[in-house]
């Protein structure tokens, strides 16, 4: 990620304003703004928890991957843990809670940076998961097996990229038919989910509910992978079963 650097003069006086309760959310907006990545990693070793806390937000909004090495350490001191661990969520795709332990052992499988070889991930993925994907060049899907001999489809997209250019992989997966009744009902379960997102998307022309998650492609593995879609098959098959019986009724 391209960052301003932190010694850029308006950089610094937007760094100073985080300490001020009522400049506080313009300048950390304005740092995002300019993706001033380095700057607000050095804000993460402040004396002033109100500054750490506004650069734990900037850089989990900004997907810096730089950040999750120095956000691990503020998990391991007891800092912000919550606040902490939703943002590396929103960098990662991953969710280890507040755990530190949880996340070194994450981090030490995570690539070492560079462009993510679509085919290897896909085929180390599919021998995790025990099953044979179809799809090719960067859409893929994978059939799982669930518990009560059901099976869950799993969409698989790369190459995408999000509003600042980050290059994203999508996982998604269909929970049914989008009813307009049951609009409030799947929607509410996003408050309880820690990653990942139900949404409606047109599929034939017709609206479907469905469980999506993305997760920046440079951090991506065939272990973290296999997790999110094996999360995502999950829930996107309780709520479908959720919605059969709503139509049962």
């Amino acid at each position: 990620m391209t960052s301003q650097p932190s010694d850029h003069p308006d950089v610094s006086q937007l760094v100073t304003q985080l300490e001020n309760p009522r400049t506080r959310r313009e300048a950390r907006q304005a740092l995002v703004a300019a993706k001033a990545v380095d700057a607000l990693l050095e804000c993460l070793t402040s004396g002033n928890e109100s500054v750490v806390w506004a650069a734990v937000e900037s850089l989990g909004q900004l997907r810096a991957a730089e950040a999750v090495e120095p956000l691990v350490g503020l998990l391991e001191r007891d800092v912000l843990p919550l606040d902490v661990a939703e943002s590396l969520m929103q960098i990662t795709g991953q969710d280890h809670g507040v755990d530190p332990k949880q996340w070194r052992a994450a981090l030490a499988n995570l690539p070492a940076g560079g462009e993510l070889d679509v085919l290897e991930c896909v085929k180390g993925t599919a021998d995790l998961l025990g099953c044979e994907p179809t799809g090719s060049d960067k859409s893929f899907q994978f059939q799982l097996s669930l518990p009560g001999g059901r099976r869950q489809k799993v969409a698989v997209y790369f190459g995408r990229e999000d509003n600042d250019g980050h290059k994203l992989v999508v996982v998604y997966s269909e929970c049914g038919p989008a009813a307009p009744s049951l609009y409030e009902k799947v929607l509410r379960l996003n408050l309880s989910i820690p990653a990942g997102a139900f949404a409606i998307r047109d599929i034939d022309g017709a609206p479907h509910f469905v469980m999506v998650g993305t997760m920046l492609a440079e951090l991506v593995t065939p272990r973290v992978l296999a997790k999110r879609i094996e999360n995502i098959a999950a829930r996107a098959d309780s709520v479908e079963k959720s919605l059969t019986k709503e139509d049962r009724r």
